[in-house]
């Protein structure tokens, strides 16, 4: 438990080291960014985001920016990971190696939208990564959405066993578990689609969540 407590610590002290060096060194010249779907869970078809990149490709060529093809990227991780079926042991290190690439992408503003499980949704909702569905939506009404809208518990700050406070995070993402490719790419886990907060490409990336639901 302790060892696993410890993991978390490193991660959380690497992943700010990440963004304040990408914060005060990754201002070189301008380039075209592309347009990227990040896709995580700690168990996920790579095969299928590659199909599912060439299907929306050739749906909307719109996400293609100066000549500059989307990317579609697979990072799997969660503390959850066991393998049960292969008899590998989850590794705290490349849980934080994923923590720290997840860190770097976004803030450098180059990620557009996530779509992940909810262990990992929920991670990064309570660090206020994904924009509220007020903001990516204002002024529509989303209640007939009803139990797909997600938000998630808010922690206590309690290393060793942080339990839920009461309060919620903004409603953020829309549940896509039931979506024929989606299902293709993560199984049957829950699945839910979220737009990154520093995203430059909003109306693209709602483009993208609407093509989901």
């Amino acid at each position: 438990m302790k060892q696993k407590v410890l993991c978390k610590k490193i991660a959380a002290a690497l992943v700010t080291l990440v963004l304040v060096l990408c914060l005060f060194g990754c201002s070189g010249g301008k380039k075209t960014t592309p347009f990227q779907i990040v896709f995580s869970a700690a168990l996920l078809s790579e095969s299928a985001v590659t199909e599912y990149g060439n299907s929306l490709k050739s749906s909307m060529p719109e996400l293609t920016i100066d000549g500059t093809a989307p990317v579609f990227s697979s990072m799997m991780m969660g503390e959850t990971r066991n393998d049960a079926a292969s008899g590998v042991p989850a590794d705290p290190m490349m849980g934080m190696a994923g923590m720290m690439r997840m860190a770097a992408v976004v803030s450098t503003g180059e990620m557009d939208v996530f779509i992940a499980d909810m262990e990992n949704a929920g991670r990064n909702a309570r660090s206020d990564m994904f924009m509220p569905l007020d903001k990516v939506f204002p002024g529509e009404d989303l209640s007939a959405y009803g139990e797909r809208l997600l938000s998630f518990d808010i922690l206590s700050n309690d290393s060793y066993d942080p339990q839920p406070t009461g309060e919620k995070t903004p409603v953020c993402g829309f549940s896509i578990t039931g979506n024929p490719q989606i299902r293709r790419i993560f199984g049957d886990q829950e699945i839910g689609v979220f737009i990154i907060s520093n995203t430059k490409n909003l109306e693209l990336a709602k483009k993208v969540m609407r093509s989901l639901l």
